[in-house]
């Protein structure tokens, strides 16, 4: 190689070493900038169930500064319903020192009456994160069903699924076939692409998280690429007039999030 060789090479090196700081830097800025996203549905998103807002917070991945910073703007919305969509730990990693995670979940259930499901991640952690929600007074829903009393006096049905990915879902042993359930329907699915899997049953909206919008965002467009879902992020409308919201949650595998901050999401169900 002659000198002039090395020391292209050399340049070249320097360039995609700055190039990496650039965007480590620029992604671990971004997974850093929590937005509060409130949402609007419509009343036939949960026939007779509304007015009622729910607060709707995914994905923390072992992250307590901001998941505190959640109960602030949940606490400040003052919704009627809390839900934790999964994914508390990351995988390989467990909770650090519970004391946070149960601290902030009984904050959250101070606020409002809360309910969870697992993640994909939290399989891996199964016996430590519910023993964390069972210390903290929250309840995990895992292929489940209850009847809760709406702060409008009607009753909604919530069903929290086992996670798809960990093949732990059992909708036939909570969820009714498609037209016998008398009442509206919230479900509880880590991963959207369980849809698929939902068809036959009654449900009205799902909520989901799991997909982080990606963590990789549209600058000029607004869109959120993700190779996991065709739910990336947002409202979907679903087969037979069902809807499926998909948060970006707060978490971040690597750090990083390129246009696609981290959220929590007030979701306002209006009244008939």
């Amino acid at each position: 190689m002659t000198k002039k060789s090395r020391t292209w090479l050399l340049v070249l090196l320097i360039l995609l070493a700055l190039c990496y700081a650039g965007a480590k830097l620029f992604g671990s800025w971004g997974a850093a900038q929590l937005e509060c996203n409130r949402v609007q549905l419509p009343a036939e998103a949960l026939p007779g169930a509304g007015p009622l807002r729910i607060a709707v917070l995914s994905d923390v991945h072992n992250n307590p500064q901001l998941l505190y910073e959640c109960i602030k703007h949940i606490s400040a919305a003052r919704p009627g319903l809390i839900i934790l969509a999964g994914d508390y730990v990351v995988a390989n990693d467990r909770f650090m020192r519970t004391r946070w995670a149960i601290e902030a979940l009984r904050r959250l259930r101070s606020i409002a009456p809360t309910f969870a499901i697992l993640g994909n991640h939290d399989y891996e952690k199964l016996e430590q994160v519910e023993r964390v929600f069972a210390t903290a007074g929250v309840p995990i829903l895992r292929n489940q069903a209850l009847d809760w009393t709406t702060p409008s006096g009607g009753t909604l049905r919530i069903i929290g699924l086992g996670d798809w990915n960990e093949g732990d879902e059992a909708p036939a042993t909570c969820m009714r076939p498609t037209g016998q359930e008398p009442h509206p329907v919230l479900l509880l699915s880590h991963d959207p692409e369980s849809r698929w899997l939902l068809r036959g049953y009654d449900w009205d909206l799902m909520l989901s998280g799991h997909t982080h919008g990606g963590q990789l965002g549209n600058p000029f467009t607004g869109e959120f690429i993700s190779f996991r879902s065709s739910m990336p992020a947002g409202l979907f409308d679903f087969e037979g007039g069902r809807r499926v919201f998909v948060t970006r949650g707060i978490g971040s595998i690597l750090g990083m999030r390129f246009f696609c901050n981290p959220e929590v999401n007030i979701l306002e169900i209006k009244a008939e």
